[in-house]
């Protein structure tokens, strides 16, 4: 165990699936109680499954980050069973609308993106802040992406609201530094999750020779391997091991920053 998060309750958003769930079971790793905001029942099973399969408690809640009142009545769900919420981890994102198209002009994806990665994200925080502000004790880890600072590799209202992300993060960091709550946001670099795979099948359903016909992990690791010098994915496991020390008590007077874990993307 590098980090003792033992009688801490961790909400992670998104949490049932890829990058959430490499989150959700390295914190259950070093000791957190889990709660687990979703949209999919199923995922939410089968990572209470393994969270319980680990020993330790886990509470469960299909929450829909663009809906205010299903993250007001989530929060207080979960919040109530576990008792309270120290550890906020905002994952819950997406890349674009269902059927994007993966440019920069369809006003349904700027403004489903910024629902979910924005606005959803501000919502859950504020539904948990309170308490955190009560005991004056918190950690919010806000899930941003390398995108807000190398956008020429995605679309533009991806890294937009990404950039937000961080923003709000230094925002808050510094609005709650006095109430000991810390604000932190990580920014991944490529990781090959549903999320990726998704996205690869729109392109490919659009007619994008790079991707039609090809096989989809063999066109990421190609273009991975032209913008990241260590040459290798990034892995849930490797976001949730930053996300534990970010939680932790050894990372107390780390507030208001965004790490970077990329494989050396962006050395800023």
């Amino acid at each position: 165990m590098f980090a003792d998060l033992n009688e801490k309750v961790a909400l992670i958003t998104g949490g049932g699936q890829g990058l959430g769930l490499g989150i959700v079971l390295k914190m259950a790793e070093q000791g957190a109680d889990i709660a687990i905001a979703d949209l999919s029942d199923e995922n939410l099973r089968q990572a209470a499954d393994q969270v319980e399969g680990m020993g330790r408690k886990v509470y469960t809640v299909k929450m829909d980050v663009t809906d205010k009142g299903s993250v007001t009545a989530g929060v207080n769900d979960l919040t109530s069973q576990a008792g309270q919420i120290d550890i906020l981890v905002n994952n819950a994102g997406v890349a674009g609308a269902p059927g994007s198209t993966g440019t920069s002009f369809r006003d349904v994806d700027w403004d489903f993106t910024w629902k979910v990665n924005v606005k959803g994200l501000v919502d859950v925080t504020e539904a948990v802040l309170p308490q955190m502000r009560q005991r004056k004790a918190g950690k919010i880890i806000n899930i941003s992406s390398v995108a807000a600072k190398a956008a020429k590799y995605i679309t533009a209202y991806y890294a937009t609201t990404k950039m937000s992300v961080v923003a709000y993060t230094q925002a808050l960091a510094r609005e709650f530094a006095a109430e000991n709550i810390n604000v932190n946001a990580i920014a991944p670099g490529r990781i090959w999750t549903q999320f990726h795979q998704d996205w690869m099948k729109e392109r490919e359903a659009l007619g994008d020779e790079a991707v039609v016909g090809k096989e989809k992990y063999d066109v990421f690791m190609a273009s991975l391997k032209e913008v990241i010098p260590m040459g290798r994915p990034q892995e849930p496991s490797d976001i949730g091991s930053l996300a534990v020390f970010l939680a932790s008590e050894e990372s107390r007077n780390i507030t208001g920053q965004t790490i970077q874990c990329d494989g050396g993307q962006v050395m800023v």
